[in-house]
């Protein structure tokens, strides 16, 4: 199986599969998306940005033309060495940055809430060191499994956990849209059971082995497909997701 996953990650590198890799990777993807293609456009160039929880410094890249500082508490030790942490200027608490108040024209926030005891916490230090009229983005999680152990806390936060503590500090203009929706959030975890079931190691569950790969290649896509296109009426508040994209505002 470990194989078989192997060819499969060479294949979705190649161009004419970039759909395919989008589908089953729509989680990461789709912040991605948010961070490059939405946040990058609302942050003038030259503005101050910290990067909270910034890890790997996965969008630096992307704000040459600005301030671009890092944080971290770098808790997390991956035993299995494939993680890495970028350059980081803070290495501190994130509820408490050796920042001045009002520094920050914007904030990056990505998957790292549950990561932390206190997340509501941070929203307060944010709100202390961002400028009136800054920006906040923030993603996390709202279905998740325990992942950089044991440097996790929660299973994720709701549209509501969002609004309650943006506003108690001091932000506005509150935005929470959906990554993605239902039939998105089953079509990944359909994949992570398919790939589950390849890793057992009795031969009753390991004659299906050649069957993954072509339930993979039709299952995820269908459902991506009824995702797409809205067929979600079960689901109209969008409570069903992996997680949600925030924007908010200090006042």
């Amino acid at each position: 199986m470990e194989r078989i996953l192997k060819i499969g990650k060479e294949l979705l590198n190649k161009k004419c599969f970039k759909k395919l890799k989008y589908i089953l990777n729509f989680n990461q993807e789709s912040i991605d998306e948010f961070i490059i293609n939405e946040v990058r456009k609302e942050i003038r160039s030259g503005s101050r940005i910290l990067d909270a929880g910034a890890g790997s410094v996965r969008y630096k890249k992307y704000f040459q033309d600005c301030v671009y500082i890092t944080q971290d508490s770098k808790q997390y030790k991956d035993p299995c060495g494939e993680f890495q942490y970028g350059i980081i200027d803070y290495v501190s608490d994130i509820t408490n940055i050796p920042v001045r108040e009002k520094s920050f024209d914007a904030i990056i926030c990505t998957e790292v809430f549950e990561h932390i005891p206190r997340p509501d916490l941070a929203i307060k230090e944010f709100s202390r060191i961002l400028k009136s009229g800054g920006k906040l983005y923030i993603t996390a999680p709202l279905m998740s499994g325990v992942h950089q152990s044991p440097c996790h806390y929660y299973g994720g936060f709701s549209k509501y956990w969002y609004t309650k503590y943006l506003n108690r500090y001091g932000f506005g203009e509150i935005s929470v849209t959906p990554k993605k929706k239902f039939f998105a959030f089953y079509a990944q975890e359909t994949l992570r059971a398919l790939i589950y079931f390849g890793k057992s190691k009795k031969w009753r569950h390991r004659i299906f082995i050649p069957l993954i790969v072509p339930l993979i290649l039709i299952l995820c896509p269908a459902l991506f497909y009824l995702d797409r296109n809205n067929l979600d009426n079960c689901d109209p508040l969008h409570e069903f997701t992996m997680g949600y994209l925030v924007k908010a505002k200090k006042i």
